[in-house]
């Protein structure tokens, strides 16, 4: 009976499988990701660039002339209304129309030198104020209009004013990019030239 009694030692516990290993990362392959990520960005900014580049418009001489012209003519419509009130604010009026005029003799001296002899940087064409009517050249009138007008006139903002710098300055890209001229402009510009220098001049022709 005692035999019967003792226990039967258990049998031992299976051991666990060992755990499956970790699969090995290439130490270069995050890296190498990563640089083809860098590339592909590079490409795309690249591209982008380069898309900007062809998006800038190209004129061409004859449609720049074409633009002027109608910018040109649309102005000189508007002249005499744009001048009308000069009177009230001369000095500014005699230094905005006086640049716009320095612009309009560059360009026609481009094409039709022999016809303006006259109309040069010293030409005395600008009557401004005191009792005495004395005649100023460009150079005259800009040391004037610094010594006597230039702080006056610092608060004097017209919307006349600002029409006749716009154009002003579409002169003066024109100057610059413009490659073509015709018999039409050349009449336009010839009339604003001598509307602006009668103005400067104390009245309007």
């Amino acid at each position: 009976m005692a035999e019967e009694n003792k226990q039967t030692p258990e049998a031992p516990a299976p051991e666990a499988a060992p755990a499956a290993a970790a699969p090995e990362v290439a130490p270069e392959a995050a890296p190498e990701a990563e640089k083809d990520v860098g590339e592909e960005e590079v490409a795309l900014e690249s591209s982008d660039a380069e898309s900007e580049v062809e998006a800038v418009p190209q004129i061409s001489p004859f449609e720049r002339l074409k633009q002027f012209l109608a910018e040109t003519n649309n102005f000189l419509n508007q002249y005499d209304d744009l001048v009308q009130a000069r009177e009230k604010h001369k000095s500014i009026y005699l230094r905005t129309v006086n640049e716009l005029r320095e612009r309009l003799v560059v360009l026609l001296h481009r094409y039709i030198l022999h016809t303006m002899l006259k109309e040069d940087f010293l030409y005395k064409h600008i009557i401004c104020c005191g009792e005495e009517e004395v005649v100023l050249n460009t150079e005259e009138f800009d040391e004037h209009y610094e010594a006597v007008h230039k702080d006056a006139d610092k608060a004097i903002s017209l919307p006349e004013l600002a029409i006749i710098q716009q154009y002003s300055e579409s002169v003066q890209t024109y100057i610059e990019l413009g490659k073509a001229m015709n018999n039409d402009l050349i009449f336009s510009l010839k009339r604003l030239l001598r509307k602006s220098n009668s103005v400067l001049a104390g009245h309007l022709g």
